[in-house]
């Protein structure tokens, strides 16, 4: 599922198109895209009132030195306005326009109708997969990203113009699109990822101390900090770079192997292919990924049968089939699962 965010109209725009309005310049084009902005933020609304109304009186005549004055006022507020000159005629009609900015400042002042100021004008867009779903997603520059459930990637309108820049919350995997000249890179939780062209798995659960790189093809360097020291570290294909959290001090990084350099038998990417695997995985660990896989809350009535540990595949299976066959390899364990309430409870034999 994919999802667009409009950070906030363009301001020239909107102040540009009012200010013809006012002035009998606005063709019926423009006014009615005035009339669209103006409907997407009521907010404004009392600050271009009050503007209409300032603009029908009569005014003194605004001098150069108080126009310049206005003008640069209004930039130090609306910074985003600042690359764009204007020109105000010194005639009576036009004159008005600049007393007008010049109270349209105050009163946006006053009544704290700055609420564009700072803000970026560009789209974000949000990849998500919701907990029991995945989703796969193809990027601008050809580059395709499948996310496991309970994740989401995030990028905006700039992405692949000079970088390609994501962030990432969960877990994804990514088959990225060689490009020299645009780096490539996915920020999560206290860590960045680098590439260039590469296959690779990176996971980042926010409730989860862990983040996890694991390298198909290619190669990818991280950035992190370790004993609260900036360092870099760079993967090579089957490796696996785990960072574990310390508080306040950075991650503490350990290296393990990839069962093997095939696609199909790298239990770290088999969730892609709708696979659970897991090796020597506890049974608390393993719940957790259940509970977002089908979307279910698991409660373990005994706690110590969070401790048995599991090695295995299961694919596309049911719940209750998956719970079957872990159920008959502990011998350990019965389960009950409440299908209204999607909870599942485990207990003791």
């Amino acid at each position: 599922m994919i999802r667009t965010k409009q950070l906030s109209m363009p301001i020239e725009r909107y102040w540009i198109l009012t200010a013809r309005k006012l002035n009998g310049e606005a063709t019926p084009g423009e006014l009615e895209e005035l009339e669209a902005l103006s409907a997407e933020h009521p907010e404004i609304t009392p600050t271009v009132n009050a503007l209409e109304r300032v603009w029908h009186q009569e005014v003194p005549i605004v001098s150069a030195d108080e126009q310049q004055r206005l003008l640069a006022l209004l930039e130090q507020r609306v910074p985003e306005i600042a690359p764009v000159p204007v020109v105000v005629p010194v005639q009576r009609r036009h004159s008005r326009f600049a007393w007008a900015a010049g109270f349209l400042l105050l009163a946006a002042i006053g009544s704290g109708l700055l609420f564009y100021t700072h803000q970026p004008h560009v789209a974000v867009h949000e990849v998500v997969a919701n907990r029991g779903t995945r989703s796969q997603v193809r990027l601008p520059d050809g580059s395709v990203v499948w996310l496991n459930a309970g994740s989401k990637l995030v990028y905006d309108d700039d992405y692949g113009t000079h970088d390609r820049l994501l962030q990432l919350e969960g877990e994804a995997y990514f088959d990225v699109a060689q490009q020299a000249n645009v780096p490539f890179e996915v920020k999560v939780k206290g860590a960045t990822v680098k590439v260039l062209g590469t296959s690779f798995n990176l996971r980042a659960y926010t409730d989860e101390a862990m983040v996890e790189t694991a390298l198909i093809s290619g190669s990818v360097q991280l950035q992190f900090e370790e004993d609260a020291k900036p360092r870099q570290a760079l993967l090579k294909p089957g490796q696996k770079l785990i960072l574990t959290r310390q508080p306040g001090n950075g991650f503490i990084a350990s290296w393990q192997s990839l069962r093997s350099n095939k696609k199909e038998d790298v239990k770290e990417i088999a969730w892609k292919d709708n696979t659970l695997s897991f090796n020597k995985e506890s049974f608390s660990s393993l719940a957790t990924r259940l509970e977002r896989w089908y979307n279910i809350t698991v409660i373990f009535e005994q706690p110590r049968l969070k401790q048995l540990e599991f090695t295995g595949s299961i694919k596309g299976e049911k719940i209750q089939e998956v719970m079957d066959v872990l159920s008959r390899t502990s011998g350990q364990f019965n389960y009950r699962y409440d299908q209204t309430n999607s909870v599942l409870k485990i207990s003791s034999k």
